[in-house]
């Protein structure tokens, strides 16, 4: 069996149902489905046991969180790669998974393109490196992992949001796994997801996260190369480094997320602005 698609869900069963209903019209069926409900009481489990009959391993129990529930379903998975679909999140187009393996890949994480529902492309990302994982993650809807990976690793289930961040460093730096990118539209992303609506939150667990895998050394030259690909000492950079600096973000940011709310409402492509939360907290 080539691949392990796997749903958690909780409490969300009209996302559940959209998401189950984009991995079991899927034209390319060498995959096996496998369902984790945390214990919902909303229904989700009436929606599972109606599309049973698609559904190779389901369980409805109370976990212990997001991480806790992907372990669970890594731990039943048979096939070769596992895909991570939660509630919520779709296949862009009944013909994904065809598209995806027709191609034949063979790395050890496969990664496609993400279409965001605020209507914003993420293409995979060619090449990865330490620099680009820094600043950057990995959708792990998009991404197809080999199951024997997964199961060596897993995710840290300390973790709130990140862990799956984590496993890629893990997984592509320090283990030095080989990366695949390939040109196929795969999911159809909820951005109003845990991850999605705190960006700062994650901002602040990732970089325990680094303290944690990566040198010190090594994390201020990722910092200063970072700064230097992206602020190149204009102006604007210097003047918002000011504005961090006398604790003048929080109401910039606010004034600054109402605008271009504003203009999300005549101008799409500003409309990204509904994944970040309307206020942020200070450093």
């Amino acid at each position: 069996m080539k691949l392990s698609v796997i749903t958690i869900n909780y409490n969300n069963c009209e996302g559940l149902r959209k998401t189950i209903e984009s991995v079991v019209n899927q034209t390319w069926r060498d995959f096996e489905y496998i369902v984790i409900d945390g214990g919902s009481t909303d229904g989700s489990v009436e929606v599972i046991k109606e599309y049973a009959d698609h559904i190779d391993y389901w369980v409805s129990e109370p976990d212990k969180g997001i991480y806790n529930a992907l372990n669970k379903g890594v731990a039943v998975a048979k096939g070769e790669y596992c895909n991570f679909m939660n509630s919520g999140d779709c296949f862009y187009a009944p013909d994904t998974l065809q598209k995806l393996f027709t191609q034949q890949p063979t790395a050890d994480i496969v990664c496609g393109n993400t279409f965001l529902t605020n209507g914003e492309l993420k293409k995979a990302q060619t090449e990865i490196s330490m620099a680009w994982l820094f600043a950057n993650s990995i959708c792990h809807q998009s991404a197809f992992i080999r199951t024997t990976l997964m199961q060596q690793y897993g995710y840290d289930e300390r973790c709130r949001i990140v862990a799956d961040r984590k496993f890629f460093v893990q997984a592509l730096v320090q283990a030095n796994c080989s990366y695949e990118a390939v040109d196929v539209a795969v999911v159809s992303y909820d951005v109003t997801g845990l991850s999605a609506q705190n960006p700062e939150r994650s901002r602040l667990e990732y970089a325990r996260v680094l303290e944690e895998l990566i040198p010190e050394r090594i994390r201020v030259d990722y910092a200063k190369q970072q700064r230097g690909a992206l602020h190149r000492d204009t102006a604007y950079d210097r003047l918002f480094a000011e504005l961090r600096n006398r604790r003048y973000a929080r109401i910039v940011y606010r004034f600054t997320h109402l605008f271009l709310r504003m203009c999300s409402l005549f101008k799409p492509s500003a409309k990204f602005v509904k994944s970040f939360p309307k206020s942020m907290t200070e450093d």
